[in-house]
């Protein structure tokens, strides 16, 4: 019962807690550990601790470490730069305690904090709040807008009732036609007007219906991937409206694809996670990665507003109305992109049914 508690306890840090023996292989990893180096328990315990880090770039926890670990003494690190064996390169403080064991093992204790988590988060909030607030102004724009074009629509409809010739009225038919255009592309601006209905979800369910839809209509040769992490429980939320943001999102990964184009639809649980003002004990990440071209530096900070897109079919409104339901459900998307894919990361708090 005791090691059970500690157990729990380590699970709800954000710092990632290793444990190595007297050979550097890893005995223990608590969650956080678990979503840093992406590996379940299972698959890292008994692991050699340098594996986990690049074998081409200089990494001074792995330096320090066996030296530390014969002199039994304790250290700090602030700032450092640590690159995973992944290749993905963060900054972290980082400590390293030997345990004083009474059985005579050498167990050592690794502590790792990244720095640049956190301050992600915080600089996507920022962000987020000021995309809401342009958001804001064309929402109210659109709202404006709709007013004439009823006026103008109906006024058409009563030209075309005193209209003889049939030739003219080929023109209050474009009139029309137009109108409906704008309405429509007005009515998909101001995004889903429709109360969120929490209920029990699952959000694997959700992203195994996106990817059947996907298959279905997109080219033959596209290719989707699974990296799901089962053991995800049910959340509260609105399916339906997250159907819409996921889909949206992985929409645009697919626009975003040449000839050979695979996507990943992976999912994780973060822990510890602030967004906005509100921090949450525990958190799903659903990330969908494409191998496309990337997003062009133009677009990179306007991603998430209306009517900005670089696709010549694209009406620019699928991100910021995924961005409107994620917000919704209390959560944030960000994307991270460079010349080899796009990364759209949505992080939404888990809500327990």
């Amino acid at each position: 019962m005791v090691k059970l508690a500690i157990d729990r306890i380590l699970d709800t840090l954000s710092s990632c807690i290793l444990c190595v023996d007297g050979n550097l292989s890893l005995s223990y990893v608590n969650s956080s550990a678990e979503i840093l180096f992406d590996n379940s328990a299972s698959t890292l315990l008994g692991k050699d601790f340098k594996q986990l880090f690049s074998q081409v770039e200089a990494n001074t926890i792995t330096d320090k470490l066996p030296r530390l670990a014969n002199q039994r003494q304790a250290m700090t690190e602030h700032d450092a730069t640590i690159t995973l064996a992944n290749g993905r390169a963060f900054n972290a403080d980082y400590t390293i305690y030997p345990l004083d064991d009474t059985d005579g093992s050498d167990n050592i204790l690794i502590e790792i904090r990244p720095l640049d988590r956190q301050a992600q988060y915080l600089r996507d909030e920022v962000s987020h709040l000021q995309k809401q607030a342009s958001q804001f102004v064309a929402r109210g724009m659109a709202h404006e807008i709709r007013n004439p074009l009823a006026g103008i629509r109906g006024a058409a409809q009563l030209l075309e009732r005193e209209i003889k010739a049939t030739s003219l009225k080929e023109y209050t038919d474009v009139i029309i036609s137009e109108v409906d255009r704008l309405q429509t592309l007005i009515s998909n601006m101001l995004g889903p007007n429709t109360i969120i209905n929490k209920k029990p979800v699952n959000i694997l369910e959700i992203l195994e219906h996106i990817r059947s839809l996907l298959l279905a209509a997109g080219p033959d040769q596209l290719v989707i991937h699974r990296d799901y992490d089962p053991s995800i429980p049910e959340m509260q939320a609105d399916k339906d409206q997250l159907i819409q943001a996921f889909l949206n999102i992985a929409q645009n990964a697919v626009q975003a694809l040449g000839e050979n184009g695979e996507i990943t639809f992976k999912t994780r649980v973060g822990r510890q996670i602030t967004i906005g003002q509100t921090k949450h004990a525990l958190v799903i990440q659903v990330d969908i990665i494409d191998n496309g071209s990337g997003i062009s530096a133009a677009l990179s900070d306007t991603l998430f507003l209306p009517m900005v897109t670089d696709k010549p079919q694209g009406s620019g409104l699928g991100l910021p109305i995924a961005q409107e339901i994620v917000s919704g459900h209390g959560g944030i998307i960000s994307a991270e992109s460079s010349i080899s894919g796009t990364t759209f990361s949505t992080i939404l708090p888990l809500e327990i049914s």
